[in-house]
């Protein structure tokens, strides 16, 4: 498969990098994958003095779904590229690895009622029209939905083009996501209206390659922190309490916790044999193993235990212990 080619500031230099370590044998696999989401932020930074601090920061700053792996490799990746960028005589900061935050191992992600996701849904829906969030009440209603109705990832959501949302056939394209994975995803046939009706107002004159939730400020994709922030302002509507910044959540990335954790409940009320289920559900959820689903059933077990009853009986030997996947 053809690399995507890189867009900002820094492509010559990320192209060199990443040439260089796969010249040395590296497979630099995620780490490509990372220089690409740092490539896209530097399209909105300004680079014209080198590698700022506030666009390493913001590369690096921990987010509340993130696991400590995850921002460590960001900080050692962004090290990398800003002592290569100085060997090439450009100004670059170099963030210290003493920025990575301790994460509780005890962690526990928030599972949403469906009540409490009927709400959210309601919220979105009722966004007023404001001249200060553009195409918030239209955007909203369905990223939201397509969280929780597809249980993606908020990266995966974002990086959607227009031609990966297949409007008449309900399906969507995920491309070289979390692991390396690429996936074919059904949609249930509200969700496939919300984003008939989406594609309907924003994409008049949009191309397949345009970002299908395409920022009305940058007309580049929406920025990650920002989606979070207002989602924040919906759970306030909605009294569902938060924990605060690094607090008990709830997280945006709750809302792929609770799709699979419905599913499994679901899957058990429709009698479904889990020895089907479970593979399914993870090959759907673009997880790396069976084992890595299974640890969102130890970490409901107490709201669920007739999942656990049933999952043990099966995968018990499979399902580790305890650790918060994504």
């Amino acid at each position: 498969m053809k690399s995507k080619s890189f867009q900002g500031s820094f492509a010559q230099q990320l192209k060199m990098l990443l040439a260089e370590k796969r010249v040395l044998g590296l497979k630099y696999i995620e780490e490509e994958r990372l220089m690409h989401v740092f490539d896209d932020m530097s399209c909105s930074h300004e680079c014209g003095v080198g590698l700022s601090s506030e666009l390493v920061l913001s590369f690096v700053e921990r987010q509340p779904h993130w696991s400590q792996s995850t921002q460590s490799v960001r900080i050692h990746l962004i090290r990398q590229i800003a002592k290569f960028l100085r060997l090439q005589g450009i100004p670059a900061y170099v963030c210290d690895t003493g920025r990575m935050k301790k994460i509780n191992s005890q962690f526990k992600p928030y599972i949403f009622t469906k009540k409490q996701i009927a709400s959210i849904f309601y919220q979105a829906d009722t966004i007023p029209d404001l001249p200060q969030s553009r195409n918030a009440q239209i955007f909203y209603p369905v990223i939201l939905r397509m969280l929780y109705g597809c249980g993606l990832r908020i990266s995966e959501a974002l990086n959607l083009t227009v031609r990966d949302v297949n409007r008449d056939e309900g399906l969507l394209y995920i491309h070289n996501s979390k692991n390396h994975k690429d996936r074919v995803l059904p949609m249930d046939a509200t969700l496939v209206r919300y984003c008939i009706d989406y594609y309907n107002k924003v994409h008049l004159f949009s191309i397949d390659t345009d970002y299908f939730f395409k920022s009305p400020a940058t007309h580049g994709k929406y920025d990650k922190g920002s989606v979070y922030h207002y989602f924040r302002k919906l759970l306030w509507q909605c009294g569902i309490s938060h924990g605060g910044r690094g607090g008990s959540g709830p997280r945006l990335h709750d809302l792929r916790h609770a799709f699979c954790v419905h599913s499994l409940q679901q899957f058990l009320k429709n009698g479904v044999n889990y020895r089907a289920a479970l593979p399914v559900l993870s090959a759907y959820m673009g997880h790396s193993s069976i084992a890595a689903t299974g640890k969102y059933v130890r970490l409901t077990a107490e709201a669920f235990p007739e999942i656990t009853e049933k999952m043990e009986q099966h995968f018990g030997h499979i399902i580790p212990e305890m650790e918060v996947v994504r």
